[in-house]
């Protein structure tokens, strides 16, 4: 490739880069806030989110939406809130090993 096409190359990606960047301002100085649905009397409104939906989204709450079984609104430390470990039962001892008799002693 020559040296010439390759400046009429590079000069036309940066011409294609300045027109996007340009229809890109232009879309966000002509946009509006987001909100262009009449409000009352036919005209806008403040800036107010829409309405929420009129019936709930989704299915029966999940098993996991459980309240906690423990609350943090008392001045408490939640390790007092909890009950405490159950401890394991003491091992034996171990008992000394003895000898198995000698069957030639006897």
């Amino acid at each position: 490739m020559s040296d010439t096409k390759l400046i009429v190359a590079i000069g036309i990606l940066h011409l294609v880069a300045l027109g996007a960047g340009g229809g890109l301002v232009l879309l966000a100085f002509r946009g509006g806030d987001g909100y262009d649905h009449p409000h009352g009397m036919g005209e806008r409104g403040p800036d107010e989110p829409p309405d929420p939906p009129r019936r709930p989204i989704g299915g029966p709450p999940l098993p996991s939406a459980r309240p906690a079984r423990i609350r943090l609104r008392e001045p408490a430390r939640l390790a007092d809130l909890h009950p405490p470990p159950q401890r394991r039962a003491p091992r034996e001892p171990r008992r000394p090993r003895t000898r198995p008799a000698n069957p030639r002693a006897t």
